[in-house]
Order: C-alpha cells, then sequence, then structure tokens
C-alpha cells in the first residue's frame, strides 16, 4: 500500500518530507486547496504541532516493528488531516481564474493519457492556437514542458515507493515509451531515472537519525518540566490590569431595559472595568427639530454611576464628510459638560475607526474627519482622539495606513486594533481567505505587528485590542462552555505586557434580539445569560480581577500575583485546541458533539514553587470552574439531559434561583507549613478548567 507521506532525511541535519499529490487527490478529492505553511514569515502555534506530527514520523521511520506500517500510515493521515484543517486556505476567484483552475485540475486528472494539445484545448472549447497562447501567458511556460513536468513528478513517486521497472513507470505516468520518460528526466534532473533510484535508496541505507532521536526526545522532556512554575516571590513590579481596560457595550440603549440594567450593574460591581465602549449613535438627531439628550442622559447617568468613564467610537465606514456628526458632538458635548463637569468630560475617549480596505481617498477622508472632530474635542479639553481601528494580520493595509501616515506627517497618540479569526489577502489566484486555526493567534500578530512596524508604533503611548473574537459566528455554544473561559485566560496570559486592552466583545446575553434568544443557552458572547445565570466567561474575568497589584511571573498556563500582606494569587488554565471537528461544523455546531470538538481532554498537571516566602503557615483556598462546577451549559445539560437546548418555558423562578446555587466554583481548602522559604504546591486541572488559588499567610 503506497502511503501519503515519504521522508529522505541527509546527515541526521535535514528532513524532507513529501507528500504524495496523487494519494492527497485520493483522499481530499473533493477539494482544492492552497496551503500558506512557512514559519520563517510568521507565528502560529500549530507549528509546534506539526513539528510534533513530523517527528513521529521521523521516529517511525526507523523503528522495526510488525505494526510499523500502519502506523505510519495512520500519522500520515492525521499530519494531512492536521493541515488541511489549520494551513488550507479557500481561493475566491474571479471568472478567468476559475479557467485556470479547470485547465489544472484535468492535467492533474488525465496526464497519465495522450493529452495532446488539440485533446485539451478542445475540452475548454478553444483553438489550440489560441490555448497555446492562453496557457502562455497565465502560466508562464509553454503546455508541453508543463505537462512534462507533471508527469516527472509523478514518476518520482514510482521511483522511490514501488519496485516498477521504468518501463512501467514511463507508461504508467504518461510517457510514451522508457526512452522518451528517461531523455526528459536526465534533462531536468542531471540523472537518469535508475540512477535516481539507486541514490536514493543508498542514502536511505546510510541514514541514522539516533542522534537527532536523542535530540528530539530531550527537547520532548524539557517541555514536560516547564509544568513546573518557579516564582521569586522578591521579584515583583506594578503592572496594568488591562483585561479590565475596556468593556463593549456597543449599543447603550440597552441600558433603558431594566433587566439589562440589573445584570450590568451587577457585574461591573464585582469586575470592575475602567472603560465602556460605546457607539456614538447620531442617527436620530436633526437639526430641524429640538434634540433633549433624554436617552443619552438615561444611560451615561446609569454608567458613570457605576464608576465606568466612558469611550466613544465613530466609524469611518459610515461617514462622508458629515456635518451633521460634527453638530451632534458639538451639542453633546456642551450638553454635558455643565451636566457632568470639565474633570469628567476630560476623562472620555473618542476613537475614529478606519474599519475599511485601504485606499489614498479613504485615508485622506480619514485625516479630515480626525482633523474636524478633534477640533471639536479641544474645546472641551478632551486631549486626544484614539484610532484607527487597524485589523491585525492584514498586514499590507496597515503598511499602506503607516507609508500614507508617514507621508503626510500624521500620528496617532494611541493604536486601536481589531483582532477577527481569518485573514484576507491577495494572491495571483484571486482573493484568500484563511481562517485563522492558530490558538495564540493574538498574541503571535502582536508580536508581528511589534516586531515588522516598529516606525509606526514607536512614538505610540499605548496599543488598545478594541474588539477581539475567535469565532466566524458570533452565537457558538462554546461561548456557554468551560472551554471559552479558559481561552479569556490563556489570551489574558499570553498578551500580558504586549497590549494596552483586551476587552470582552458582548457582556449580556440580554443584547442580542429577541427573535434569538428564546432559548436558556444559544450560544451568545455574554458574561451572563439572560436569566442572570453566570457563565465560565464571567468567573474567569472573576479569577483576573482578584489578583494582587504586583505581578511576579507566569507560565504557558499560569499567571502569578501578590500584594504586600505576604498573600499570592495564582490563576491557571488547562484550555484546549480546537480539533479539525470544530471547524468542519464552525457553521452549524452540535451540542451532543462538544467533546470531539477539542484535540484532546487530557488533564494538566502544575507544580508550582513559590521561593523567599516567610517561614510559617499558609492558607490555601483553590476555585475551580470546569464541568462539575460552576458550568452552566453542563447544569443546564443534566437538568435536561434529552433536550439539545432548554427551552425558557420550562425554566422557572425556582429553577433559576436553583441554578444560581449550584452554577458555583468549587472552593477546596488547605494549609502548607513551610520552613525552608519554600511553597510547594501541585494542581490537577481536567479539560479547559480554570482555578485560582489564593495564598494566605496565618499570621496566628
Amino acid at each position: 500500500m503506497k502511503t501519503p507521506v515519504s521522508i529522505q532525511a541527509a546527515k541526521a541535519l535535514y528532513a524532507e518530507f513529501t507528500i504524495s499529490l496523487r494519494k492527497f487527490r485520493e483522499l481530499f478529492a473533493h477539494k482544492k486547496y492552497r496551503f500558506l505553511c512557512d514559519s520563517t514569515t510568521t507565528k502560529n502555534d500549530n507549528f509546534s504541532i506539526l513539528r510534533k506530527y513530523l517527528t513521529e514520523l521521523l521516529i517511525l521511520q526507523y523503528e522495526s516493528t510488525e505494526y510499523q506500517l500502519v502506523e505510519w500510515n495512520k500519522v500520515s493521515c492525521e499530519l494531512l488531516i492536521f493541515l488541511v484543517s489549520n494551513f488550507a486556505t479557500d481561493v475566491f476567484t474571479a471568472e478567468n481564474y476559475k479557467s485556470l483552475e479547470n485547465v489544472t485540475d484535468y492535467i492533474n486528472e488525465h496526464f497519465q493519457e495522450e493529452l495532446s494539445l488539440k485533446q485539451i484545448s478542445s475540452q475548454f472549447h478553444m483553438t489550440p492556437t489560441y490555448f497555446s497562447r492562453f496557457f502562455k501567458k497565465n502560466f508562464g511556460v509553454n503546455y508541453y514542458p508543463y505537462l512534462c513536468n507533471v508527469r516527472l513528478e509523478n514518476a518520482m513517486e514510482d521511483l522511490l515507493h514501488s519496485d516498477k521497472n521504468m518501463l512501467c513507470v514511463a507508461m504508467d505516468n504518461g510517457f510514451p515509451n522508457e526512452d522518451s520518460f528517461r531523455k526528459y528526466f536526465s534533462e531536468k534532473y542531471k540523472m537518469s531515472p535508475y540512477e535516481y533510484r539507486m541514490e536514493e535508496k543508498e542514502r536511505k541505507q546510510k541514514e541514522n537519525l539516533l542522534t537527532a532521536m536523542k535530540k528530539l526526545s530531550g527537547v520532548q522532556k524539557t517541555e514536560q518540566i516547564q509544568d513546573v512554575v518557579t516564582i521569586d516571590t522578591n521579584n515583583k513590579q506594578l503592572y496594568r490590569p488591562y483585561w479590565r481596560e475596556i468593556i463593549n457595550l456597543s449599543d447603550c440603549n440597552l441600558l433603558l431595559n431594566y433587566e439589562a440594567r440589573e445584570q450590568f450593574e451587577e457585574l461591573q460591581k464585582e469586575l470592575n472595568f475602567q472603560y465602556v465602549r460605546i457607539h456614538l449613535d447620531w442617527s436620530k438627531f436633526s437639526e430641524e427639530q429640538i434634540y433633549t439628550f433624554y436617552l443619552e442622559e438615561q444611560a451615561f447617568d446609569f454608567l458613570l454611576k457605576n464608576n465606568l468613564k466612558l469611550w466613544f467610537t465613530i466609524s469611518v465606514r459610515e461617514l462622508q464628510e458629515s456635518e451633521m456628526l460634527f453638530m451632534y458632538l458639538k451639542k453633546m458635548l456642551s450638553h454635558f459638560a455643565p451636566h457632568y463637569g470639565s474633570n469628567e468630560i476630560r476623562n472620555w475617549r473618542f476613537e475614529l475607526e478606519y474599519n475599511t480596505l485601504f485606499d489614498e481617498e479613504k485615508a485622506e477622508l480619514y485625516w479630515r474627519l480626525y482633523d474636524k472632530i478633534k477640533e471639536i474635542l479641544v474645546i472641551y479639553q478632551i486631549p486626544e482622539l484614539l484610532g484607527a481601528g487597524l485589523e491585525l494580520g492584514d498586514w499590507e493595509g496597515i503598511r499602506q495606513f503607516e507609508v500614507f501616515a508617514k507621508k503626510n506627517q500624521r500620528k496617532l497618540p494611541a493604536l486601536t486594533m481589531q483582532v477577527k479569526p481569518y485573514m484576507c489577502m491577495e494572491t495571483d489566484e484571486g482573493m484568500a481567505v484563511n481562517r485563522v486555526t492558530d490558538s495564540g493567534y493574538v498574541k503571535n500578530q502582536l508580536q508581528i505587528f511589534r516586531e515588522n512596524f516598529s516606525e509606526f508604533t514607536s512614538e505610540v503611548r499605548d496599543i488598545y485590542i478594541t474588539d477581539y473574537y475567535d469565532s466566524i459566528q458570533r452565537m457558538n455554544i462554546l461561548n456557554d462552555s468551560c472551554y471559552r473561559g479558559a481561552a479569556i485566560i490563556k489570551n489574558v496570559i499570553e498578551c500580558f505586557g504586549k497590549t494596552s486592552a483586551l476587552p470582552h466583545s458582548v457582556p449580556l446575553d440580554l443584547s442580542y434580539a429577541n427573535g434569538i434568544r428564546d432559548k436558556v443557552l444559544f450560544g451568545g458572547d455574554g458574561l451572563i445569560t439572560k436569566q442572570g445565570l453566570r457563565k465560565p466567561s464571567y468567573y474567569a474575568y472573576s479569577f483576573l480581577q482578584k489578583a494582587g497589584p504586583y505581578y511576579l511571573g507566569k507560565k504557558e498556563n499560569a499567571i502569578i500575583f501578590g500584594n504586600e500582606f505576604l498573600e499570592y494569587q495564582i490563576i491557571c488554565h488547562n484550555c484546549k485546541r480546537l480539533s479539525y471537528h470544530y471547524y468542519l461544523d464552525e457553521m452549524e455546531q452540535h451540542l451532543e458533539k462538544i467533546g470531539q470538538y477539542f484535540d484532546d481532554e487530557n488533564e494538566k498537571e502544575l507544580k508550582f514553587r513559590l521561593e523567599h516566602v516567610k517561614n510559617g503557615r499558609y492558607i490555601v483556598k483553590k476555585h475551580s470552574v470546569n464541568i462539575q462546577h460552576g458550568s452552566v451549559q453542563d447544569e443546564v445539560r443534566r437538568i435536561a439531559p434529552y433536550e439539545s437546548i432548554l427551552m425558557p418555558a420550562f425554566l422557572h423562578n425556582d429553577d433559576v434561583e436553583y441554578l444560581k446555587q449550584i452554577v458555583v466554583p468549587q472552593q477546596t481548602l488547605r494549609t502548607y507549613e513551610v520552613e525552608d522559604g519554600v511553597l510547594e504546591l501541585q494542581i490537577t486541572l481536567t479539560a479547559n478548567e480554570i482555578s485560582y488559588l489564593n495564598i494566605q499567610y496565618a499570621y496566628y
């Protein structure tokens, strides 16, 4: 049986993995793929997983076991699934590019046949002369050399992976005879097919990767050791709790709803966000009619009463040179300045978003609007206007915006950025859309941005992520699950020190329209359900809120804080990577399949070693959210095991109160004695579990 992946190695310095195009087409016959998989040009946590698959194949190459071929095929197929799930790009093409795709597909499917110029041109309803010109223009090579290369690439697979004689190899791959095959092969590879086969067999026999395998084993051991988190408690520094810098509310009209006000007040009381980011809505403003700002006043009063500062966003996509906006802004500020006082107004932030594709005309409009809005803000001593709401990952768009700003000597005091779960890019084949599957996408994109746009950011005070999400569907069953809580803490740990804000997109499930919130759980991104039940995402922010004012250190799965009262806080997670099953179902998820949406369900063991602590007794309180404790999704499923979704009609007030009482984190308590200045702790986290550990010195 021919395997989909082969390997060649040279003196343990490098290894070349070859994917059989023929086998790939057999496995994924209905798909056309373009792969973006270059670790030299981008950062992606998926590369480490890819290396593990390749390492496993390397090891299998030199194992002689009864099931070697079976294991090899298993890992090979898993590798292909991983590549297709995480590095494949859908390409949306114009009609001429579709024609090119059809031509290459036809050649790849029929290269073993005679396939003359006359035959293939008639297949696409062209004359041979026209087809020849069409092919040369679009592929940069004449038709027959292209066809010959396709045949040679497939023939090489037979040379490497079969015992066919040269005549069979030639005939099976479309060459008319052995001499023709030998001639073309020798011209391209500077050796005969027979010499190539013998050379590769000899190389394979001489290869010895034992040294490399030992090194790889050493790497794997190192990875296991990283789960031990050593912290010097004397090494502490003040930090900015950036995860509570902003809460996105978008439409403040939501606060006219009594239930929403009650839930939002509860949320803010415990989580203590600094700014509420809302869309500046002037759509109902009219110069001809008296405008009282009554609705705005109701919402703003409520928000300020709850210790929130106001952050207004204006989208350039909605604007031309709008005098109506400028009039609204002037009247709004003149109305609220005496109402709240200049000290309060001065703390407000305004943001003008350039959330559109770049071109110079749009950029000129952006800066004209920017200047006019800033003129108004200066009157009320509002010091700056933020922007430009650029999209991380759109590197060409950012580059063009940077060049334009530099050319016109324009600067922003602080940058606002957005993160979406896909990237769009232009290719020779059209517009490519790459669904992001990198579990570390936010921190990787931030790092790329800082490394490649250092001049752009050198004079910038802050870089704010103002909105981020990792699902194409804003309503997603994972939003109700333990995974979302774990993902929040994971992103906070990874982005610590890299951005000044990382806000949640939607605070309440009540934000969603009535027509789509007719269920207790419907995949809304809110931290609280419409019945007032707290989700694991809520508890993630609740755990973070308990962090002390000093940062002590972090590792992949944990971050440690402290205060001046011999008290330490550890916040950790076991966030699981999403599997290809999830991406296949992303547009229509199934609650009963949620366990398949993760790569594994393994537990995670974390060991903590806190050094230079005071000797004596310590009380350690652990609060955990997992599928057994604090997960509203799992509790609702236990109440209604045969209902995919529980309808509100079945949920009475006493049921809600019962759920509020039981959907809480698990709490455990232990004491430790420290005699040598070192406190060692060990915890085990289940899949997608989050935990908060409060470590407090007992003075008695």
